[in-house]
């Protein structure tokens, strides 16, 4: 891997010797160079492609993202001087948009940390010592609450670094999946290293601990991470009978759902006759809505499924931002299609058709934006909606935990504004915009993804929180089962 590593430096100075050595700094320090065209790349995709960067549809809060993700990129490229800086540079400007679907992927392996023996994990809102690697000099910390570091309030502290670099920290899924790298250093040097932390144990007792910073190889990080962690849980997928009635296990929402959704199908006359219908999706990305939607009708019906499938709003639809690279990427998909699925191949191409005349009538969007699509103008433009009777005779209930994200949010919206009593853990969230797609950089050792498409009419998805938090531990399926059987 170090090897891998350093082809790819040696890569950097040749691209900094092609550039023209125009400036002998930039010959010096290929990085900021290949920072400075990597992230301007990165913004032009964004800007070019994605529906919340046009101007007409008025999404000033992703404009005002756009312009922060500027403003930091200029600010930071003057501390860019090695792969480190580089990446977090890069990583740091997708996590600007406060969308996970919008992220940066690193093509060269990078092993080296420092860490001070610690990984953190995030229970009840608390930053926790999950897992520990003593020094000579260590307390025993595992188990123990962190208080502060370098005097800086633990919550103050971990959300700040966490929202500049890796996700959004007002959402608790995102914390958590981030808390186990808060004390391990990956080079960053936009972020200070803390020198000090103080500690509280179970019983109140605080402790002050120095941190010892060592060399860690990533790969043996991994082992204390799923230490402090536990093990993820995971639904599985099927129809199973249990205590409380029938239990759908719906782990992905990828193509193998329609297995699930047939098991659904075929059961359907038990599981409306059942006292308990649960919807599991612990461990669940996302995929394809449309699976869960079709659960859903098998459940309560038609009507009922379809009616609360969605927030009724008297301006909404999907449209697709019209660009070359939307187009470009549109025909590709079109192209894979070719001698497969007829219905899927005439879907796509369809839209190939659309986005082709878009750009002929020099249009923003297809079909074309309707005046009443600005985000604020459809979020306050809705209708009530009435409730239509649900063909099950028992009880609904949700399950989901923090991977819950995308497509899976989607579904946890369904099937709670169908009235399902929603347990477990606090989801993910994401935005209206959809769609999306990947480009290799101009470094060619790195990644970045924009989105393609907003649906009008609706807010963002999650993050939703369970009208009962699960204590006990969700990787456990069968002390779960117990726990939602009693659920009366």
């Amino acid at each position: 891997m170090l090897l891998r590593y350093m082809m790819f430096v040696a890569l950097a100075c040749a691209s900094a010797s092609l550039a023209g050595q125009s400036h002998a700094q930039e010959t010096a320090n290929p990085w900021r160079l290949l920072a400075e065209r990597d992230a301007r790349a990165a913004l032009e995709l964004v800007e070019a492609n994605h529906p919340g960067a046009e101007t007409s549809l008025n999404d000033t809060d992703f404009l005002a993202r756009l312009d922060t993700a500027r403003a930091n990129v200029e600010n930071r490229l003057s501390g860019v001087d090695s792969y480190p800086a580089y990446d977090a540079l890069m990583t740091g400007l997708a996590a600007e948009f406060g969308d996970r679907h919008i992220w940066s992927n690193s093509l060269v392996e990078f092993p080296h940390r420092a860490w001070a023996g610690i990984i953190l994990s995030r229970r009840g809102g608390s930053w926790v010592v999950g897992a520990q690697e003593r020094g000579p000099n260590d307390p025993a910390l595992v188990g123990h609450r962190l208080i502060s570091c370098d005097g800086t309030e633990a919550e103050s502290w971990g959300k700040q670094r966490i929202g500049a670099f890796k996700g959004n920290p007002e959402i608790e899924a995102q914390l958590a999946a981030n808390a186990a790298w808060l004390l391990v250093r990956d080079g960053n040097p936009f972020l200070s290293k803390p020198e000090s932390c103080v500690f509280e144990s179970p019983a109140g007792a605080r402790v002050e601990a120095r941190l010892d910073w060592r060399q860690i190889t990533v790969p043996k990080i991994y082992p204390f991470i799923e230490r402090a962690d536990g093990m993820r849980p995971a639904a599985g997928m099927g129809v199973k009978p249990f205590d409380g009635g029938y239990w759908i296990h719906l782990e992905t929402l990828e193509s193998s759902a329609a297995e699930v959704v047939a098991e659904v199908e075929l059961l359907q006359e038990d599981l409306r006759a059942s006292t308990m219908v649960v919807l599991d999706l612990r461990g669940n990305g996302g995929g394809d809505s449309s699976h869960a939607l079709a659960i859903a009708k098998l459940l309560v019906g038609e009507k009922a499924a379809t009616g609360q499938s969605q927030p009724v709003a008297t301006c909404r639809g999907a449209f697709w931002r019209v660009s070359q690279g939307n187009l470009a990427a549109l025909r590709n998909w079109r192209d894979r299609l070719k001698g497969g699925d007829s219905q899927s191949f005439a879907y796509v191409s369809a839209l190939v058709e659309d986005m082709e005349a878009g750009l002929a009538e020099e249009r923003a969007f297809t079909p074309a934006l309707p005046d009443c699509a600005s985000r604020k103008l459809a979020e306050n433009n809705r209708k009530s909606e009435e409730l239509p009777v649900s063909e099950m005779a028992g009880r609904l209930v949700l399950v989901t935990d923090r991977a819950c994200f995308s497509s899976c949010l989607i579904a946890a919206e369904i099937f709670r504004r169908l009235g399902a009593l929603h347990v477990g853990e606090a989801t993910d969230v994401s935005t209206r915009y959809m769609e999306v797609r990947e480009e290799l950089l101009p470094s060619g050792i790195r990644t970045f993804s924009t989105l393609q498409k907003v649906a009008v009419g609706s807010g963002d998805y999650g993050p939703y929180e369970p009208a009962i938090v699960y204590s006990g531990d969700l990787a456990q399926t069968g002390e779960l089962q117990k726990w939602v059987a009693e659920l009366r």
